[in-house]
């Protein structure tokens, strides 16, 4: 088959998907208002750099606390933990990315797909492109809005290192994509391989908050014990986050380089976009 028809059969596929989603106004409302509380609820209620002031000596610990040095360079903590909520919205949307593909079993579409003469990896292929260009679209959105609540009354808002350009903007939607293109591959491929939505739903609420937690977006993993510290190093969220506040806070100590940041995400996102594509055949032609 030639790869124009593979081209335009993904992106039939993908604007099918997209179409869902914006004609469902409930979901673009959710969008919207999720990273509202997010970070109007959760981000101004946990200002840690308000507990312990610049300079202020911890019980048992020199020399004195410094909030920047501690928090990748970020000068508040409602800064930081913005950082790490592109990550986790990300995250989150890729979860449910792979629902549709559940109700299109449901209704009989995906039969259909599976009868008509379409390679089978156009299928994981184009939910995952529909699935980043909303997680991509939502994160933007959590950007934009963590920076107007600088200009509202009362509310701590994104402070960004007076350094940031256009360069640095595009290396953020970078690592950003990549994590999405990983999360979105990997959830689609269980969507897949999963009959109904409550299994789904339990394999997401199983995931979800481990995956946060265990990484560096909410919390420097330098604060974290040992165990937990080793897993989160090795979470894509932690090289997706450690990215990020290179690139916003120009952070002078990042947990590593911002290459292994990228290097790492992108093995992480084409090597599960790889295995979705060869295990959609499997789970496509099983069923």
């Amino acid at each position: 088959m030639e790869s124009g028809n593979v081209l335009r059969q993904t992106w039939t596929l993908m604007i099918r998907e997209l179409k869902h989603w914006y004609r469902v106004k409930i979901q673009i409302f959710m969008a919207l208002i999720q990273p509202i509380v997010w970070l109007g609820l959760f981000g101004q209620a946990f200002q840690l750099n308000k507990l312990i002031p610049a300079g202020d000596q911890i019980p048992g610990s020199l020399p004195p606390f410094n909030f920047s040095l501690m928090f990748a360079g970020a000068p508040d903590y409602f800064s930081y933990m913005a950082a790490g909520m592109l990550a986790v919205i990300v995250l989150f949307t890729c979860m449910f990315g792979g629902m549709s593909i559940v109700w299109d079993r449901r209704f009989g579409f995906l039969d259909k797909l599976r009868a008509s003469p379409i390679p089978r990896g156009v299928i994981p292929v184009s939910r995952i492109g529909a699935t980043v260009i909303r997680a991509m679209i939502q994160m933007l959105i959590v950007f934009v809005i963590a920076l107007l609540f600088t200009y509202v009354p009362g509310l701590t808002g994104l402070t960004l290192n007076p350094g940031f350009n256009a360069l640095d903007f595009v290396g953020l939607f970078l690592a950003m994509l990549l994590l999405a293109i990983a999360f979105a591959s990997l959830f689609t491929t269980i969507a897949l391989a999963v009959e109904n939505q409550e299994t789904l739903f339990g394999v997401i609420n199983l995931l979800n908050l481990p995956i946060m937690f265990a990484s560096a977006a909410l919390f420097p993993t330098t604060l974290m014990p040992d165990w937990l510290k080793a897993v989160a190093n090795y979470n894509p969220l932690t090289l997706a986050v450690d990215a990020a506040r290179i690139f916003i806070f120009h952070n002078p100590n990042p947990i590593y380089n911002l290459w292994i940041d990228l290097g790492g995400l992108a093995l992480f996102a084409f090597t599960l976009l790889a295995i979705s594509v060869i295990l959609s055949r499997k789970l496509m032609g099983a069923k």
